[in-house]
């Protein structure tokens, strides 16, 4: 039967998923626990391990529907609550264990190199929008991404590392990006923000987050 990565995390990690009712499961090698609501089970390799589940077929679905795309954020989230996470893309889908095993052989420097990178950091994504925009106005979306870029600028030295994520293109009024930050500094960061709220009160400032580490790692799949 066929699998689907989920993410990878570290092999003495103990994980401890929470289950429907509030009960936990321990989860142990190619052991699944349907019943902790989750239906994932451990394929370890070295020190490092995948959180996989059961899959119908070796088929990629290139139509993902919400409720596949809300299992594999619950399964990523849950993860992340409790070790370093590396979350794969939504879908990928393995023969089975052993191939599963194959792959992270051969990418286990890279993957080994992204956990310690993401170890005990956390995501903030930003949303920075004109308060008094409105659609169409091309003043407004130049004047929002001059202010925003400041405080962008401003937020960095409070993160690891940052992204741009996307410009809402339409009416320019919308500018995000996401921010690898220390989990123990998330409280700074939070008031790093409301210090360029104060100082920019023409912009309204929205975050989302301690998120897993979606924005900030790669898998290499193929090839």
């Amino acid at each position: 039967m066929a699998i689907r990565l989920h993410a990878i995390t570290l092999a003495d990690a103990h994980l401890e998923l929470p289950g429907l009712g509030g009960g936990a499961g321990k989860l142990t090698e190619t052991e699944t626990h349907a019943g902790n609501g989750l239906g994932v089970s451990l394929v370890p390799f070295r020190d490092l391990c995948a959180i996989v589940s059961d899959q119908a077929g070796f088929v990629l679905d290139e139509r993902m529907n919400p409720s596949d795309v809300d299992r594999h954020r619950s399964i990523v989230d849950a993860v992340f609550q409790r070790a370093p996470v590396v979350p794969a893309p939504v879908g990928v889908v393995f023969r089975g264990p052993d191939v599963l095993k194959r792959w992270m052989e051969l990418h286990y420097v890279s993957l080994s190199g992204a956990l310690e990178f993401v170890e005990d950091r956390v995501v903030a994504r930003v949303h920075i929008s004109r308060a008094d925009g409105k659609a169409g106005d091309e003043e407004a979306g130049a004047d929002l991404a001059a202010d925003a870029t400041e405080s962008f600028r401003a937020l960095r030295r409070n993160a690891v590392a940052s992204l741009p994520l996307r410009l809402e293109k339409v009416t320019g009024l919308m500018l995000s990006a996401s921010f690898l930050i220390e989990r123990d500094l998330w409280k700074d960061f939070l008031r790093a923000m409301q210090e360029q709220h104060e100082a920019h009160h023409k912009l309204r400032f929205e975050i989302t987050g301690p998120w897993a580490p979606y924005d900030f790692v790669r898998m290499q799949f193929g090839g």
